[in-house]
């Protein structure tokens, strides 16, 4: 698992997610598609209720962190860490 701080382009170590419930049905759907197909180049977001935060999700294989190009320069240096 890794984290990125899109904000701030560096990594997170730990986080606590607080969703509604209705959040939650929306983050099992977005994980559901991505596990159907997980060499597939997408990744799938999960807006707040109110629009003020968004979570997105998406599933790294080792084929694709094969080609590091497909990564920002924020996403490469984090996947680099231990």
């Amino acid at each position: 698992m890794r984290i990125l701080d899109m904000d701030n382009q560096g990594p997170v170590r730990r986080i606590h997610v607080y969703l509604t419930p209705e959040e939650a049905e929306k983050l099992t759907r977005a994980l559901t598609r991505l596990v159907r197909d997980p060499e597939a180049s997408e990744a799938q977001r999960v807006v707040a209720d109110d629009g003020s935060r968004d979570l997105s999700v998406s599933i790294v294989t080792p084929a694709k962190l094969h080609d590091v190009r497909r990564y920002t320069d924020a996403e490469r240096r984090m996947f680099a860490e231990p």
